[in-house]
């Protein structure tokens, strides 16, 4: 006889969402706006205000306190990672697909988010996990050989305009 899961469904989709709460503040995004008073000394006093974007509506972003990852959430949840690994095989076990999925795309977007905002930070980490856990790829040349390269060009629409 199995052993009984630790988690339901709705259960695993509520301690993911957990986790990540645990490890994020939502902060308001805010801009100086001169309030038109000067100080003793002639200088505009300024406060910080919400930035509205094009809706009107205050913009806010998750800062994340920690680094999420696979490995932290396993342990927050108290399983293996290769129960984790098991539950995210959605074609066996398409009940975990919402919580698993949930958490692979809110980590993918941390990873994307660094490599493109960090700041005067080393960025190959970002990318080795990109590369090693999420399927990503640089750009790679092809070379291929005469006889392809013909084939290639005469399937091109500009073909004709060259005489191949």
């Amino acid at each position: 006889m199995a052993r009984p899961r630790k988690y339901t469904p709705q259960a695993l989709r509520r301690a993911v969402r957990r986790y990540f709460r645990s490890i994020t503040r939502t902060q308001t995004v805010t801009e100086p706006v001169a309030t038109g008073v000067k100080d003793e000394s002639g200088h505009m006093i300024y406060e910080q205000r919400p930035v509205l974007n094009d809706l009107g509506e205050e913009i806010t972003y998750k800062r994340y306190l920690l680094p999420p990852s696979i490995t932290d959430l396993c342990l927050f949840l108290g399983i293996h990672p290769s129960t984790w690994s098991e539950w995210s095989k959605h074609d066996e076990h398409p009940e975990y697909e919402d919580a698993t999925e949930y958490a692979r795309q809110t980590i993918l977007a941390w990873n994307q988010r660094q490599l493109l905002t960090r700041e005067g930070k080393d960025v190959r980490g970002i990318i080795f996990n990109l590369q090693a856990n999420f399927g990503m790829r640089e750009g790679h040349e092809i070379e291929v050989g005469r006889e392809t390269a013909q084939l290639l060009l005469q399937m091109s629409p500009e073909a004709e305009e060259y005489g191949a």
